[in-house]
């Protein structure tokens, strides 16, 4: 998988889904780990009855984070992180081979290099990304987390984030330079496949194939292991330590996150193991 399939997890032509769910339970609670892809274009039926069902049953909806309604107070947060006085030019910060192919993106997206400039490098590859899977129809509007976020909402459940959304800002914008810009890079030499990696990806996600989700995030983020290990290893283990807490608390729960934090030797379920935990999959 590359960088601008990672931003997304990810996308892809409509497709009846049925993705995989995992369950942790004891005498008196049960959770239901579900893996989510952030953003998607419109016609993907993945809200089978069986998910369906475990939402439906649960008491409280958990995410990765929840998006105040309030979205200027998203765009003060990210304007406060992401934005420094005096940085170089973009093009100044990417690998000279990559010069021109960031060029193309540009035209592609047409995003203005001046708009980009004043962006923190993470900050920077974070937007052109999102651009790139803008221009292949994907809309987190239809992403797994806003469907989820209405139903609960309309039962009047409570939607909560494991964590807020300065903290996940702030795993990009701690990040030292140089990790910004191998991500930067990354994401620029990855948008040429972009389409044909998600098309790839979605058909893993929907079929239930965590080793190739697995594979792939891993590729994404060979570049940046730094990165890799504050975004997917580090978050994955205090997860696990959360939802170990919760079994002492009675009721249901249905956790959803990104698709990558339920696949491979560092997912949740994996930190879950270590802990003397199950995690059933149920498909």
């Amino acid at each position: 998988m590359r960088i601008v399939a990672l931003a997304l997890l990810l996308a892809a032509s409509p497709v009846a889904a049925e993705p995989a769910i995992w369950v942790v339970r004891d005498a008196d609670t049960e959770i239901t780990l579900f893996g989510t892809l952030h953003e998607l274009p419109t016609g993907i039926d993945w809200l089978t009855p069986r998910i369906a069902a475990r939402v439906d049953a649960a008491d409280t909806l958990v995410l990765e984070t929840v998006i105040p309604e309030d979205r200027d107070a998203i765009g003060t947060l990210v304007t406060t992180l992401g934005y420094s006085p005096k940085l170089p030019p973009l093009a100044k910060r990417i690998a000279p081979r990559l010069q021109a192919p960031l060029a193309a993106v540009l035209r592609d997206t047409r995003l203005q290099p001046a708009a980009l400039d004043g962006m923190e490098t993470w900050l920077a590859a974070v937007t052109l990304g999102d651009a790139v899977l803008a221009k292949l129809g994907l809309d987190e509007t239809n992403g797994v987390e806003a469907v989820l976020t209405a139903r609960v909402r309309a039962a009047r459940k409570p939607v909560t984030g494991l964590e807020t959304p300065a903290e996940q800002l702030g795993y990009f914008d701690t990040l030292p330079e140089t990790d910004q810009r191998a991500l930067l890079d990354a994401t620029v030499a990855d948008t040429a496949t972009a389409a044909a990696d998600t098309n790839r990806l979605i058909a893993s996600w929907t079929s239930g194939n965590t080793q190739v989700i697995a594979d792939g995030f891993r590729d994404s983020l060979r570049a940046t292991p730094r990165l890799a290990q504050v975004l997917l290893v580090d978050r994955n283990a205090r997860w696990a330590t959360w939802i170990a807490a919760r079994l002492a608390q009675p009721g249901k729960v249905f956790v959803a996150v990104g698709a990558a934090h339920l696949a491979g030797t560092d997912s949740v379920q994996a930190k879950l193991a270590a802990q003397g935990i199950t995690a059933e999959r149920l498909r």
